[in-house]
Parts: structure tokens; sequence; C-alpha cells
């Protein structure tokens, strides 16, 4: 295991390298600076401009920035931000909590309500409720993230409030402005109303996708052999389904929710701009559209980072989930 787990964490750091070199190329190559709005204020005086140019080192040829720019990430310095001075680990620091939040909840709605709804549609095969959730998933699979997001402020948030005149969610902000005031079950509520709307609308998606594969695992394994022995010797159709066949079929959902984090972030990221969530996703955006090199450097690694300690964990679920796997 010792072994395997060291192997796999320096695939990481490969991929990690692929992904740094190929963000930063690809930020040498959009166009323009991050210090184009200093020179096109011609209140601004040149020589100021060219010490900042030399503070930053972008003066210096581009694989020169990225080898300052790698041997100081690996000491834990993350750089300052080009928009102030501002150490970037703080920026990302004082947004990651809020992102986590929402993240997580979203991650969390989808494998409790997808998982078992596609373990319920396997064992109701072709019924009105299985051809239903079908339809929904592909329906819901098919649209995109903007527009449920969108659809679910129109009608939780605007129109609910006015047929009803009950503030049942909000849709933008992470808390009320009188949030300090609250006490502690108030500040809960204020909570979920605020993080209702955005995980939902993240979770949506996974929830249909989660559905679906649970679903074709579920009967993959149904129809196998050592169930039909099983379900030949009188077991309990419960013990049937939730020791013996629930536990290989979600071998493949495994894989998936560990792949899936990384469409999660970006979900974020786009939510989180809906919704005015102060999280990593609209700093992000706002890194990219200032060409804000060390922001947008450290956000992409902070992701990718994640995704490799995802699959870890996956990867090493799978010998608890079939013992047939070794790491040797």
């Amino acid at each position: 295991m010792f072994n395997y787990v060291v192997r796999r964490l320096v695939y990481g750091f490969v991929t990690l390298l692929a992904l740094s070199i190929i963000v930063f190329s690809m930020l040498q190559m959009s166009g323009g600076g991050p210090l184009d709005r200093l020179k096109s204020n011609p209140r601004i005086d040149q020589a100021f401009i060219q010490q900042v140019t030399e503070f930053y080192g972008l003066d210096q040829p581009a694989y020169k920035q990225y080898l300052t720019w790698g041997g100081k990430y690996l000491q834990g310095d993350w750089g300052i931000s080009f928009q102030g001075t501002q150490p970037v680990a703080e920026l990302i620091g004082s947004r990651l909590f809020s992102t986590l939040r929402l993240m997580f909840t979203a991650l969390a709605l989808s494998v409790m309500i997808g998982i078992p709804l596609g373990i319920y549609q396997a064992m109701r095969q072709y019924s009105f409720f299985d051809q239903l959730g079908t339809t929904a998933a592909f329906v819901t699979f098919s649209t995109p993230i903007f527009i449920i997001a969108i659809g679910l402020q129109l009608l939780f948030a605007v129109y609910f409030e006015r047929w009803t005149g009950v503030k049942l969610v909000y849709t933008a902000g992470m808390n009320s402005s009188s949030y300090d005031e609250l006490g502690t079950l108030a500040k809960l509520g204020d909570t979920v109303q605020h993080l209702a709307l955005p995980a939902i609308s993240i979770a949506v998606i996974s929830i249909a996708i989660y559905s679906r594969f649970q679903r074709a695992s579920m009967l993959e394994v149904w129809h196998s052999d050592y169930l039909r022995t099983a379900k030949a010797k009188g077991l309990p159709r419960r013990r049937v389904i939730l020791k013996h066949a629930l536990r290989n079929a979600l071998i493949p959902v495994v894989t998936l929710i560990s792949l899936d984090i990384a469409a999660v972030i970006g979900g974020a990221i786009i939510t989180e701009t809906i919704f005015g969530w102060p999280g990593l996703g609209r700093l992000y955006i706002t890194a990219i559209g200032q060409l804000d090199y060390p922001l947008v450097m450290a956000i992409v690694m902070a992701i990718g980072i994640g995704v490799v300690i995802m699959n870890l964990i996956a990867d090493i679920a799978y010998g608890f989930l079939d013992p047939r796997v070794r790491y040797d």
C-alpha cells in the first residue's frame, strides 16, 4: 500500500507540473499584460511603471518568470497579487472556506440523493418512476448550469415570495447584513437560506449523473451469477441489495465522484458569479480578467492538488469496496 501511494503521489506531481506549464503558457499567450491598465493612464509616470514591471519580474523572459514562480511556490511563497500588495495566500485563504462550504454541500446533496435514486430506479426497472427519473436526468444534464441557477432564483426566490409573501431563500451573498446580531438558530437558518440555491444549482446536474451511473451499475451487478446464487439461498432481499449488490455497484460511482470534483469546482465558479457568493470562483474570474498571473496560477494549482488528492482517496477506497483489488 505504501509503495502504491508513493507512486500515485509521483504521478500526481508530474500531472501538476504539466498543468502549471500549460496554464502559465496560456496566460502568456493571452495577449496584453497585467500592467496595461497602468500604461493606458497618462497620469502615471513611466518610471513608476518600469519600477513595478521590474518588481514583479515581468521584464524577464517567460521561462525565467515560470522558474521563479515555481521555485517560490514550492517554498510556500505564492507571490503578491498584481492588483495590490496583499499576498496571494491571504486572498485565497479568505475565500477558501466559502467555496468549500458551497462545494461540499453540493457534493453531499448529490451523493445522498443521486445514489439512492439510482438504486431505487434499478430495483424498479422500467416502472413509471424509472422512466420519469430517466427523462428528468437527461433534461437536467442537457441544461447549462447558469440556466438552472437563474431558473431556481426566479422560481424559489422571486415568484415564491410574490405568491406567498414568505422569504424562503436569498439570491445573493453568503449571509445577511444583520447576521452577527442573530441568535444561534437564526444564524443557522440564515446560512441555509443563502446556501440553498447555489448548492442545489451545482448538485442538480451531479444528481442526474450519479443516478444514471448507479442505476446502470446496479443493474449489471444485480444480474450477475453470484447475486443469483445469493438470492437462490433464500437470503433476505434487503441483505442481498445492501451487502452483496451495492458494495460492488458503488465502485464505478466512487471513480465518478472523485473525477466530479473538478466539475463541481467549475460549476462553483459560474454559480458564485450568479449568486454573488464570496468564494474562489468570483476571485478566479476577476483574476483572469485582470491577468493576475500569481493569483490565477495559485487557484488553478489549488484545484489541481484537490483533484489529485481525491483521485488517490478513490483509488484507496477500491480496496475496501472490492477485496480483489491489490496494491502490490
